[in-house]
């Protein structure tokens, strides 16, 4: 029960009516805010021979740019159903299908090569000339109406080329609000649209939550009898390190001795899909940019616990993130144990709950596109709209589900 510090006795109103569906936030995003069609670049050696060689992916967490452009070519699938065209003149967004982190990765640690690797004349660079050279629709709108991932944690940063590509929307695992990113133009708060990182769990060794948890989100025959988990980087992180802004430091000022933390830099694939299943709250740190062990935690419903000030969340504009994480800033970090152990079984509950049932719509093999479409429309300001014919949008049916 709150406590009343006050000599007057409380009293409860009657309660508001409920608003109209339109004015409600977070929104239904089932009902979807316009529907564009996008248009996907085909392959083209042109491109660049890599974007036509077959190259494994190297295991790393920046494969968004990959699994992204999947579901748009994937005819099965509902970003295709919904989204594309294969007839360009139809479309109100295009997409290049620009995979530089994959060129980087497999330069770096699969080749094992340093530096650039020339990924400007051999890839960046030609990729740019077939989309604004040997086709006009990059021209038609200087670029803003394509669309490129970049989904490592420099964004753009990484191309001497970059300046011919910020005319485009960039979906990016890089939300930050504060000035040193903004200045240095690897966050474009008012571009961008942010978008999840790949997960290694999820995306590289294909756990499925649904084997270890109920459809509710409870442990199959278990608790969750970890209090707070953390797997990655620490050990070497100083109080006043630029990395994670220092906060990583704190997991090793006492709070990895305590018994009910699971703290390590690293779990086997086995031991850490059964840790997530019992783990209550998960420890996550900005690195550089959101850590990438969120989206595992909202996967296997275990509330992730942000200390990242300043950082922008994905699809801020549609989900309610504080309805299922709890935040604390930097400067409170130290009292992070004693924020979590005042936290009522009611509060973790509802805070569980919303993860469950809502959270895990941002995840990428969720409702990832149906989310970056909802920003394309706002970009585009194409609310309200049926966007197919170019000069001459049909008003949306507000009634249309996504299929």
């Amino acid at each position: 029960m709150e406590r009343n510090p006050t000599p007057y006795k409380p009293i409860i109103l009657s309660p508001l009516p409920p608003v109209g569906e339109a004015f409600q936030w977070p929104p239904n995003i089932h009902k979807p805010l316009c529907l564009p069609k996008i248009y996907v670049y085909p392959d083209n050696a042109r491109m660049g021979e890599f974007q036509v060689t077959e190259t494994p992916h190297t295991g790393t967490n920046h494969n968004a740019e990959h699994i992204l452009l999947g579901q748009l070519r994937d005819k099965q699938s509902s970003a295709y159903k919904n989204y594309v065209t294969e007839d360009p003149e139809q479309a109100d967004f295009f997409f290049i299908p620009f995979l530089g982190s994959k060129f980087l990765a497999d330069c770096w640690y699969t080749k094992g090569v340093k530096g650039d690797c020339d990924v400007d004349a051999k890839y960046a660079e030609p990729m740019m000339n077939y989309v604004q050279m040997e086709h006009p629709y990059w021209n038609r709108s200087s670029g803003s109406d394509h669309i490129m991932t970049h989904p490592m944690d420099n964004a753009s940063l990484y191309y001497k080329s970059k300046d011919r590509m910020q005319n485009a929307i960039f979906l990016t695992t890089v939300g930050d609000k504060r000035v040193a990113s903004t200045i240095d133009g690897r966050s474009r708060r008012y571009s961008d649209i942010v978008i999840p990182s790949a997960a290694a769990l999820l995306d590289l060794a294909s756990k499925n939550p649904t084997e270890w948890l109920d459809k509710e989100g409870h442990p199959k025959g278990g608790v969750r009898d970890i209090f707070v988990l953390f797997a990655g980087r620490y050990k070497d992180v100083k109080p006043d390190e630029a990395y994670s802004a220092g906060v990583r430091s704190i997991l090793y000022n006492g709070l990895d001795q305590q018994p009910d933390y699971m703290i390590a830099e690293k779990f086997e694939n086995e031991r850490y899909t059964e840790l997530l299943s019992r783990a209550k709250y998960g420890f996550a740190p900005q690195g550089y940019t959101m850590d990438t062990s969120i989206w595992e935690y909202i996967a296997f419903g275990v509330v992730p616990v942000v200390i990242a000030d300043g950082i922008t969340e994905p699809f801020e504009d549609d989900l309610d993130w504080d309805s299922f994480v709890v935040r604390i800033r930097r400067r409170d970090a130290h009292r992070m144990d004693v924020i979590l152990r005042s936290i009522s079984e009611e509060e973790y509950e509802r805070k569980r709950q919303a993860l469950w049932y809502h959270g895990r719509h941002a995840l990428l093999n969720h409702d990832a596109w149906h989310l970056i479409v909802r920003g394309l429309c706002r970009k585009g300001l194409l609310e309200g709209t049926r966007t197919i014919a170019r000069n001459h949008h049909e008003p949306l049916n507000v009634d249309t589900l996504l299929q």
